[in-house]
């Protein structure tokens, strides 16, 4: 019994072993490439279907070569050249070789029908000789007269087309004249109705049948994306459900410099919103999507996201889409939204789905979204503090001989000092703030704070006093920095701003304050709590400019306020007295 089941064992294994492999064989294998179909049209060979990026060429029958086009991003290629009646043609595309049979004659019309109208059209091309097979449209509406179209091109020089049905003749005259037509039709629930249309001595016969069923629940909505692009691709540098309207300070040196164009229009969208809507039917739906735009204190719309008014009435249209849904397919809805003269605030986004030609929707899906737009104020800031963190960048690097000629031995050593005890209490600082931040969240700045500036700037001020000469703080500061830079690498393209902003601060305040005068006195102090506040509120600056980190309120003001001024007003208070003492000392 035990050796008969090992056998069965190793026989079920033996034998799953062999199924995988046969799976495995059969997913490796390239599934054959559907054959694209192929229609003589007016205007050539229409193809569709075929593989992206296949090379097309098209002989006659004698294999002289007539089009031949290159590889191309799409599906669906018009061939356009003056096919004959009753001719073989040979149609090269790609893997595939195909023999074609062109019609017994050239096309009469083409007529295109709505069935109701919005929806995407079915086409019919009608021929001089050939049959002509009658098509069944389902329509899905419980308006018990839908409308339904009919867009009629002519492709001779003059065409009657008469519709029976409706008493109704017309005329088309002139090659690709085209005319739309289109009436209301009262249809019973599922009693067909047939409508027949003459073009010359041709005849489409057409059967329309009304379903009515209950479509609530039968549509969701997959997903709804604010903002994105045109093609319904969301944009990767914009928050989701913000918009942000543009600085006006940054428009006017784009055009002066520029980098936009002037000819922007008021009436092309500001951004996009996009939609996927899935059908959990079998049947094809087609859909109507309204947007609005409401103030969440009123409830009113807000016209300032809508298009621009036309006419003289002052009305406004809405944005608002025709879908077309597959059966148990998804499809994807972009609208247009308008921003002109919205005052940045949070509001209601609202899109509402209608069964097409009804009035009441299936569904209401909101959400909040919110616009900003950035102060001309706090852009002139940080442009200044661009220009100037870059500028004193420059000025170090081309004067660094010329200013460590002014220094000493003695004062050189001291600034070394003062460079590398800095760089240990920022690192030391750095990662008690990183321990402290697991348990104090954004809070941990009242702590590490105590290391990186009460601690750093005694030790500062400490030895600003024993060498009080103009540049000490860029060198120290600059030290700093290379060390930081030796030891743990990450330079960045943004150092020269952050550095060169931050050392000019501190040496104008020194400068303005007359630090270097009476480094111990209090004139140095309130500068560089000045200087570290100004330094804390250009840091936060760059890093929501560079880096898109945004903080709250009570966050800057607690970071200027404690951090940046009173902490560094302690530490500089306390490195003043310890530095008098150690001047004392040296003397």
């Amino acid at each position: 019994m035990k050796r008969i089941g090992h056998l069965s064992i190793r026989g079920c294994f033996v034998v799953g072993l062999a199924l995988l492999m046969v799976l495995g064989l059969g997913a490796c294998r390239k599934r054959p490439e559907s054959q694209p179909q192929v229609v003589f049209g007016p205007m050539g060979l229409e193809i569709s279907g075929l593989p992206e990026k296949t090379p097309v060429k098209l002989y006659d029958t004698s294999g002289k070569l007539l089009l031949a086009y290159p590889p191309l991003p799409s599906r669906d290629l018009l061939l356009i050249f003056p096919w004959q009646p009753r001719e073989t043609y040979h149609l090269v595309a790609g893997s595939f070789s195909l023999r074609l049979q062109s019609p017994d004659s050239r096309p009469l019309a083409e007529i295109e029908v709505f069935a109701p109208l919005g929806s995407p059209g079915r086409r019919f091309l009608i021929f001089e000789t050939g049959p002509i097979k009658p098509e069944e449209f389902v329509i899905l509406s419980k308006d018990p007269c839908p409308e339904v179209g009919f867009l009629i091109t002519s492709f001779v020089s003059e065409l009657p087309v008469r519709i029976p049905t409706f008493e109704k003749t017309l005329v088309l005259s002139g090659e690709f004249d085209r005319h739309l037509f289109h009436h209301r039709i009262c249809l019973a629930p599922e009693v067909p109705r047939r409508i027949t249309l003459i073009t010359g001595k041709r005849r489409l016969s057409l059967l329309f049948k009304r379903m009515v069923f209950d479509l609530k629940g039968k549509v969701k909505l997959v997903s709804w994306r604010v903002p994105t692009e045109e093609s319904g691709y969301s944009l990767r540098y914009r928050r989701e459900g913000l918009l942000v309207v543009p600085n006006p300070l940054f428009e006017r040196l784009g055009y002066l410099l520029g980098i936009k164009a002037q000819g922007f229009s008021r009436y092309a969208p500001f951004a996009y919103q996009t939609l996927v809507l899935k059908n959990l039917t079998g049947s094809p739906l087609n859909l109507l999507v309204k947007a609005d735009f409401l103030d969440p204190k009123t409830g009113k719309p807000v016209p300032g996201f809508y298009p621009p008014r036309f006419g003289m009435i002052g009305h406004f249209k809405k944005p608002l889409a025709l879908v077309y849904l597959p059966p148990h397919g998804n499809a994807q809805v972009v609208l247009p939204i308008y921003v002109e003269g919205v005052s940045p605030g949070e509001y209601v986004a609202r899109v509402a789905v209608y069964p097409l030609g009804e009035e009441k929707p299936l569904f209401v899906k909101a959400r909040r979204i919110g616009v900003t737009r950035g102060s001309p104020w706090l852009a002139a800031g940080l442009l200044m503090i661009l220009a100037t963190g870059a500028l004193y960048s420059g000025a170090i690097f081309l004067g660094l001989r010329r200013l460590l000629s002014g220094f000493n031995l003695r004062e050189l050593s001291l600034v070394a000092l003062a460079g590398a005890v800095a760089f240990g209490l920022d690192f030391l600082g750095g990662l008690l703030s990183n321990i402290l931040y697991a348990f104090l969240g954004p809070f941990n700045i009242l702590v590490g704070g105590l290391v990186t500036e009460v601690v750093h700037y005694a030790v500062f001020t400490a030895v600003l006093v024993l060498v009080p000469r103009p540049g000490f703080a860029t060198l120290s500061g600059l030290l700093h920095y290379l060390m930081g830079l030796t030891l743990f690498g990450g330079l960045r393209a943004t150092d020269p701003f952050f550095l060169g902003a931050r050392l000019f601060v501190i040496e104008a305040c020194l400068f303005l304050f007359r630090g270097y005068r009476r480094p111990w006195g209090g004139r140095t102090v309130l500068a560089l709590a000045i200087a570290d506040a100004i330094n804390t509120l250009t840091s936060l600056v760059l890093h929501m400019t560079f880096y898109r980190l945004f903080f709250p309120g009570w966050y800057l003001w607690l970071s200027l306020l404690v951090k940046g001024f009173l902490y560094t007003l302690i530490g500089a208070w306390l490195g003043a007295r310890m530095g008098k003492h150690l001047l004392g000392m040296e003397r």
